[in-house]
């Protein structure tokens, strides 16, 4: 059996001009941000639906919380997310692409909204 690594990368700026870092741990990738009062967040990707487990004062704190939190309540159910994007330009898509990826990392499981130049709509439904 192959033994998986655990890790927590440097933080950066990401698109909407948070603060993150990207994490590997046991079981499975984790987005751990910056929030406005300054606690860090670590998302579990493809984890439980309403994924924040741990909320922390350090990046290491909020990754160690979340690893032991999904180790004591066992294997989670994977999750499919269906996607529709629509737009006049390029741009347009991923300026909703964007807006998608936050409203998931802030633990939303579906949304949809439009405007002149596009529109997008998603959901997370868990899976066996």
């Amino acid at each position: 059996m192959k033994e998986i690594s655990t890790s927590i990368g440097q933080p950066y700026e990401n698109l909407n001009g948070d603060l993150q870092c990207d994490a590997v741990g046991h079981l499975g990738d984790y987005v751990i941000r910056k929030m406005p009062d300054h606690t860090w967040i670590a998302i579990q990707l493809f984890g439980a639906i309403g994924s924040i487990a741990a909320t922390a004062p350090t990046p290491e704190d909020a990754f160690n919380q979340a690893e032991a939190w999904h180790y004591a309540h066992g294997a989670q159910k994977r999750l499919m997310m269906s996607l529709a994007i629509e737009g006049v330009e390029a741009f347009d898509l991923e300026l909703a692409l964007n807006e998608v990826l936050k409203l998931v990392s802030e633990g939303y499981t579906s949304g949809f909204d439009r405007n002149e130049t596009g529109s997008y709509k998603f959901s997370i439904d868990a899976i066996n």
